[in-house]
C-alpha cells in the first residue's frame, strides 16, 4: 500500500498511485453530503455491505479495520462505485497510474519489450500532461496495448484480489461517501452483488488451498522422485520445469504469468498433492527470528509451519518454565505466547519476560482461544499484542492473514524500542 496525498487538484491525483492509506485531515474532493454508513463483524463485510448499496449512487465505500486503527496514519481500504456498480477497488480516486499498474499485473501483452516501451512512453506522458485514465485507456487501446475485454477481465481480478485480502481483515465500519468518480473510467462496471458472492467462493477455495499452501511467498521446487516415477509427457515436464526454474516464489509467478494468484495456487496445489512439487520458504529470509510458546505440539507444529512459510526462521518451545533461559539462548525477534500453560500462566511468563533486563524491548504477542475482553485488556496493559487462535478450520485463514500482518509490524516495534 501507498500513501495517498489526495491533493485537491484533480489533474495531480492521476499521479498518485494506489494508495490505501490516507491521512486524516485530508481534504476530500467531490461532496460528502450524501453518506451512510455501518459496522460489520468478522468475516461480515461480503454480507452486510450489499444491504446498503444502493442503486445509481455514485462514489466509494471507505473501509476501516479495527485491528488496524491504532496506526500512526488511518488505513482505508476503498471501494469505487458508479451507478450503483463497483468500478474500481483501491484509492479513494481511480488513476491513471493506478491503470498502468493493472495492465502490467493482469495483460500477458505487456510482459514483451515493444509493450514495456510503449507504457513507458505514456508514463511519461501521464507525468508531463497530467493525462487522465480515460485518456491513458484511449492511447493503450489505440496502440494495441489492451483492449475493452482484457481491461474488465483485469480490473474484475484486480477487485477480487483486494476482496481475498480485505473480508478477512476482521471487524469494521464503513462510510459511503458521495463523489465524482464516473468521470475517472469510462466502464460499466461490475455488479456487487456477484462480485461479493464470487469473492465468498474464493475464500472457502483459499482456506482449502492453504493446507498446502500457507503463503504465496513459498517456493516451489520440484518433487524428482515423483515426476521419475510419473512418467510425464516430455511437454508437461517441461511445462513444470519452466515454471519453477526461476526460484521464484508463487506470488512473482503470478505476476509474471499475468493470472490470477489464486488460480496459480491451485495450479501449484495440484501438482503438490500429486508430489511433483514441494515448496520452500523465500529464497531470501529476513533475518528477524520467530519463538511461539505453547504447551499444545500440534498447534506449536501448525504455527511453525504458516510462520515459516512468511519467510521467518522459527524457534518453538512447549515448556512455559524454560522458555526464558530458551529466548536468552535463541534471541527472537519476537515471541508469541500461550495464556493457559500448565505450571506456568502466559501473564506470568510475560512478567518474568519484562522484569529480565536483556528482555524487557522485546516484542510479545498474546496467544489465547479465549475470545476474553478481560484478557485482551491485559495483553495491552501488559505491553502485548493479543491474538486468538484458530479453533475451526475456517478460522485458519484468517489468523494467517493476521500473522502476515502482525509479524512485521511487531519487528518494526522491537526495532524502534532498541534504537530508542
Amino acid at each position: 500500500m501507498t500513501i495517498d496525498t489526495a491533493k485537491s487538484d484533480r489533474s495531480k491525483v492521476d499521479n498518485l498511485g494506489a494508495a490505501d492509506i490516507v491521512a486524516s485531515g485530508d481534504r476530500l474532493t467531490g461532496s460528502i453530503a450524501d453518506t451512510d454508513q455501518f459496522s460489520f463483524a468478522a468475516r461480515g463485510l461480503s454480507t452486510v455491505l450489499p444491504q446498503h448499496i444502493q442503486p445509481g449512487r455514485t462514489g466509494y465505500w471507505q473501509h476501516q479495520f479495527d485491528r488496524l486503527a491504532n496506526r500512526k496514519q488511518p488505513v482505508y481500504w476503498h471501494l469505487g462505485m458508479a451507478n450503483g456498480q463497483i468500478r474500481y477497488s483501491g484509492s479513494r480516486f481511480w488513476s491513471s497510474q493506478m491503470l498502468i499498474r493493472v495492465a502490467r499485473r493482469y495483460v500477458l501483452r505487456t510482459r514483451s519489450e515493444a509493450v514495456q516501451s510503449q507504457l513507458e512512453t505514456i508514463e511519461s506522458r501521464i507525468r508531463s500532461e497530467a493525462l487522465n485514465p480515460s485518456q491513458v485507456l484511449a492511447m493503450m487501446k489505440q496502440a494495441n496495448i489492451i483492449n475493452e475485454a482484457q481491461l474488465l477481465a483485469a480490473l474484475r481480478t484486480k477487485i477480487l484480489t483486494d476482496l481475498d485480502l480485505y473480508l478477512l481483515m476482521g471487524s469494521g465500519s464503513a462510510k459511503f461517501i458521495a463523489a465524482d468518480v464516473d468521470v475517472q473510467l469510462p466502464i460499466a462496471g461490475f455488479s456487487p452483488i456477484v462480485l461479493l458472492n464470487e469473492a465468498q467462493q474464493r475464500q472457502v477455495q483459499w482456506a482449502q488451498l492453504r493446507k498446502l499452501i500457507p503463503s504465496m511467498k513459498l517456493c516451489p521446487i520440484l518433487g524428482r522422485a515423483a515426476i521419475e516415477k510419473a512418467n510425464l509427457p516430455n511437454s508437461q515436464q517441461r511445462r513444470i520445469e519452466t515454471l519453477i526454474q526461476s526460484e521464484q516464489s508463487l506470488s512473482a509467478i503470478a505476476e509474471e504469468l499475468a493470472k490470477d494468484s489464486l488460480e496459480v495456487a491451485k495450479m501449484f496445489a495440484k501438482l503438490a498433492s500429486m508430489g511433483l512439487v514441494e515448496f520452500k520458504p523465500p529464497g531470501k529470509q529476513t533475518a528477524a527470528s520467530v519463538m511461539v510458546i505453547d504447551d499444545s505440539p500440534v498447534l506449536l507444529s501448525q504455527f511453525q509451519h504458516w510462520v515459516s512459510a512468511l519467510g521467518y526462521a522459527v524457534t518453538i518451545c512447549q515448556d512455559g518454565n524454560s522458555a526464558v533461559a530458551k529466548i536468552l539462548a535463541t534471541k527472537p525477534s519476537v515471541v508469541f505466547i500461550d495464556i493457559n500453560m500448565p505450571e506456568i500462566s502466559g501473564f506470568e511468563l510475560v512478567k518474568q519476560i519484562r522484569q529480565h533486563p536483556d528482555l524487557q524491548r522485546i516484542s510479545l504477542a498474546i496467544l489465547t482461544g479465549e475470545q476474553k475482553l478481560s484478557n485482551k485488556w491485559r495483553a495491552q496493559w501488559s505491553g502485548c499484542e493479543f491474538l486468538t487462535k484458530p479453533l475451526t478450520t475456517a478460522a485458519i485463514a484468517d489468523f494467517q492473514v493476521q500473522l502476515e500482518e502482525l509479524i512485521p509490524r511487531l519487528l518494526t516495534a522491537s526495532a524502534s524500542t532498541i534504537e530508542n
